[in-house]
């Protein structure tokens, strides 16, 4: 793998995890797993390796280049690499995201199904969940220094069948409400700014109070609350994988404190970010 080191900031972490000998057959397993914080430039050039490569995006946006496709990959989406064939990805601007370059088990069989319905990038229904198991993942791994490998293995699986859903290689994966789906695209691409319903109501064309019943009818919660649940994910995820302070991850998820971060985190998650930091749940 060739990238531009320079380009990533302090914040950034990865690991290379020890192959798991003689169970590659029937294990799923990371080969390495990491949290990049991209400053403007970066790139990323991979010839021929092996393995799979899955990024998911959490700010900004990501260019890239297959044998059969290029586009951009932006905040709630997934990009899905075989690591085999040549690749390329490049940010112009910021960005951040996290990723697992993995192998085993069924691993090609899965990645041929996927990439043939929903291409190399795939908008997710749920990317906060895959956030999470990638974050759970560089969590053991800054603790522990390695990982439980049949527990790694079902995360990564359970990963593979988000990935199955949202391409809708196993059934109808998107909502029937579209416009809740770009409004969703919308919010999580806004993060860091202030964002109000109205925002998030013009970005889709409608009026704040028709757009928050059909959210809300839709989701199972306002759009309100769906952002500060949106932010308080992205938070954990910081606080698992960065050594940044509170304040800062208070910033970078569009808190105005970080008393009121402190506040909604320990009213949404349970406990303090600092509990949640040391492994408190």
């Amino acid at each position: 793998m060739k990238n531009e080191t320079e380009y990533l900031a302090d914040t950034s972490v990865h690991y290379f995890v020890p192959k798991p000998e003689g169970r590659e057959a029937f294990l799923y397993y990371p080969i390495c797993v990491g949290y990049y914080d991209c400053r403007p430039n970066y790139r990323l050039q991979r010839n021929v390796s092996s393995g799979y490569m899955l990024i998911v995006m959490l700010t900004g946006t990501l260019e890239y280049q297959t044998r059969r496709s290029r586009g951009e990959a932006g905040a709630g989406q997934a990009l899905f690499l075989d690591c085999s064939a040549p690749h390329f990805c490049a940010a112009q601007g910021g960005c951040s995201f996290t990723f697992i370059h993995f192998a085993g088990a069924q691993s090609r069989s899965l990645y041929e199904e996927i990439e043939a319905k929903g291409g190399n990038l795939i908008r997710m229904l749920s990317p906060n969940t895959m956030h999470e198991s990638i974050g759970a993942m560089l969590f053991e791994m800054r603790n522990n220094r390695r990982m439980n490998e049949a527990r790694t293995s079902a995360l990564i699986y359970n990963m593979l069948m988000e990935l199955l859903e949202a391409s809708g290689a196993a059934g109808k994966g998107q909502r029937e409400n579209h416009l809740v789906d770009q409004a969703i695209d919308f919010i999580h691409s806004h993060l860091m700014e202030p964002l109000t319903v109205e925002d998030i109501a013009a970005s889709v064309g409608y009026s704040a109070s028709y757009f928050s019943h059909m959210f809300t009818g839709e989701m199972g919660m306002s759009p309100y609350r769906f952002v500060v649940k949106s932010r308080v994910d992205q938070a954990q995820l910081l606080l698992k994988t960065t050594r940044l302070s509170v304040q800062e991850i208070a910033f970078r998820t569009g808190f105005n404190s970080a008393a009121n971060f402190c506040y909604t985190f320990r009213q949404i998650a349970g406990v303090s970010p600092h509990e949640y930091r040391k492994g408190a749940i």
